[in-house]
């Protein structure tokens, strides 16, 4: 997730918040001055004296820094309500909530405010289409009217299928549960990636490989079938040769552009759980 600066969005998020937490009146100014960035190296006695006249409002003893200190510690309980942790000892209890809002919920509101860059697999996983006519199976197991597997434990030895309807270019890439992005087809589990109709079988027996082995972790697989007429022009397409291609956001990218020039092709979609 590329986020955009704090800095640049810090006033739009606070007033966000605001609203978000409902605080209001005294409790809004003190919210947003104590939490803004540049007002961090200062005291609570030095902002309630810089604001003392909106916050002795209304009061008979005037007394700005109680008023502050007692509503900003009513400001960190309703955070804390809402899901921030409790500081660590010696940590201010404001410091600690001004950190959790940044770092945890800035990113979902910049997310929610259409501020942050879908990474490349995200943009891809847009295009494709979810289906039932590719997916892996356990190896030796493998039964052509038999449906694909949804859960796989870890460090089963596995084949993919994909079917294919119309002969073609296949592009298989694979996310593992590690988070890595790697193209399984055109690689050396599969180095004939133009293909006839009907069900192609990865490894294919030309690679003299038998199966692939679930390694990493437990979590979510997904694959993604690109599969078009003919080869894409992708300079960094593997050779069918040496090791499996780990794919970066710049070989992602150059397909998202391939492909928005050239309607020709299908996107299709599955996932499975890996798990213990």
């Amino acid at each position: 997730m590329n986020l955009p600066r704090y800095e640049d969005y810090e006033g739009n998020f606070l007033d966000a918040m605001t609203t978000r937490f409902g605080f209001t009146g005294k409790n809004s100014l003190i919210f947003e001055k104590r939490f803004l960035e540049d007002n961090r190296e200062l005291t609570h006695e030095a902002l309630a004296a810089k604001f003392a006249e909106k916050l002795n409002k209304g009061t008979e003893n005037g007394e700005a820094y109680r008023i502050f200190r007692q509503q900003l510690s009513a400001i960190c309980k309703k955070l804390e309500a809402a899901g921030c942790p409790p500081p660590s000892k010696g940590v201010d209890r404001w410091k600690n909530a001004k950190c959790w809002l940044r770092e945890e919920v800035f990113p979902q509101w910049a997310k929610e405010q259409g501020l942050v860059a879908l990474h490349p697999w995200e943009q891809l996983l847009k295009l494709a289409t979810p289906t039932d006519k590719m997916g892996p199976k356990l190896f030796g197991m493998l039964d052509m009217g038999s449906p694909y597997e949804e859960c796989l434990p870890l460090g089963s030895n596995i084949v993919f299928e994909v079917k294919l309807e119309t002969p073609g270019y296949l592009l298989l890439l694979e996310k593992g549960t590690t988070g890595r992005f790697w193209c399984l087809c055109p690689s050396v589990y599969a180095p004939q990636p133009s293909l006839p109709v009907g069900v192609a079988v990865l490894p294919q027996r030309a690679s003299g490989k038998k199966s692939f082995k679930i390694t990493g972790s437990i979590g979510l697989e997904q694959l993604v079938a690109v599969i078009g007429k003919e080869k894409p022009s992708l300079d960094w397409l593997p050779e069918g040769s040496g090791k499996t291609l780990q794919l970066e956001e710049r070989h992602l990218n150059e397909l998202l552009k391939y492909l928005e020039c050239s309607g020709d092709w299908k996107v299709l979609y599955r996932e499975y759980t890996v798990t213990a």
